[in-house]
Formats: C-alpha cells, structure tokens, sequence
C-alpha cells in the first residue's frame, strides 16, 4: 500500500473510533425536576428575602431610638396587588431570626385590586387596622405608604377601609385624611446610611 493511501485508511480509522467513544444523546424522555417551593416558618409568613422588589417591616427597638423601618428584598412581581401581598404576609423566619417584625395585623385584606390615579395608589383594605393602638397604627400606615411609593409611578398613597377614606396618623401624630408619601413620615425609616466616626478631640 502506498504511503499516502496508508495515512488517509488511518485517519479514516481514528476517526471512527472517535465517534464510536463519544457521549450518546439519550434518546428517552427527562423528567423536568420539581418546581422549588419554599416555606418560611408559619403559613402566615413572608416570600423569598431575594429579588428587587421592596418592603418594608420593622427593626427591633433599641433602648435609646424607637422602632424604625427597614427594607428588605422581596422575589415579587411589581404589581401593587402582589408587593403588598408579600408585605401584609410579614417577616419570613430568616427575618424574624433576625429580630424584624411587622405592625401590620395578619387578618388584614386587600378588598379589590390597587388602581393608580395619576401618581396616587389608592389602597381599600379590610377593617383590620381598628384593632391597633396609636403607635402601632402609625408604623403600621407607616410600613404601607413607603413600600407602596417604591414603585414606579407611584408618589402616594390613599388608604381607605371597606371602600371609605380615613383620617390617618402622620410621622408626628396629626391626622389627615389627604393621600400619604414617604415623607409624611421622617425619621422612621433606618438610614442606609453607614456611621461615621467621631470627630477626634485635638490634643492640647
């Protein structure tokens, strides 16, 4: 056999022994695998601490500064109807590990789907809320008004209960019965803001 046609009978070899060892596909169908369910603690507890969708519970009071608000990340859709669902539903229990909490009751309902008005969400909840004490409804009123105005076009918030507008409590305990922004409420929300040390005193 001459030399060339030697080299191309190899080749030829080589490469059907290359395809004889590669991996197979399987021609038999795969089961998908299951849909991921997670359950945090109780029924009545909140969604997944992932996503970019914000709301806000309540940081353990420390001796010296009152109960405040912090966000945490929800795997929500935007939609108010489901951010405030993931709200009212409170604290998971990594959360709850971590000491926050809600003052929003956990028998409280959204009676029909939030509608925005120009830049106003209007919010018609269940009466739920009567069951609270003064400080407990500011927070409350509180952890609503400033989740609601992280989303996109949204400013303020009109809260009714069965369908009727309310007085509610300001950050400074007024009444008003006019739709509500973040800033209604000053100082109740935790600083991201990180602390920066004190100011050495010069030495004499």
């Amino acid at each position: 056999m001459k030399p060339l046609a030697r080299l191309l009978a190899l080749t030829v070899l080589v490469t059907a022994l290359a395809s004889a060892c590669a991996i197979q596909p399987d021609a038999a169908p795969n089961d998908l695998p299951a849909e991921r369910s997670d359950v945090f603690g109780d029924p009545a507890t909140g969604d997944e601490a992932a996503g970019t969708t914000r709301v806000y519970l309540l940081v353990p009071a420390d001796s010296d500064q009152p109960e405040r608000l912090r966000s945490v990340l929800r795997d929500v859709s935007t939609d108010p109807a489901a951010v405030l669902a993931s709200l009212f539903a409170g604290p998971n229990s990594e959360e709850r590990d971590q000491g926050l909490d809600t003052a929003i009751p956990a028998d409280v309902e959204l009676l029909s789907s939030p509608r925005t008005i120009g830049q106003v969400l209007t919010i018609d909840v269940n009466d739920a809320f009567d069951a609270l004490n003064a400080d407990s409804l500011q927070l409350a009123v509180a952890q609503i008004v400033n989740t609601a105005t992280t989303l996109d076009g949204v400013k303020a918030v009109q809260l009714r209960i069965n369908g009727a507008d309310r007085v509610w409590p300001l950050g400074n305990g007024e009444l008003t019965d006019r739709p509500l922004t973040a800033y209604d409420y000053p100082g109740l929300v935790e600083s991201s803001q990180p602390s920066f040390p004190g100011i050495p005193t010069p030495r004499a």
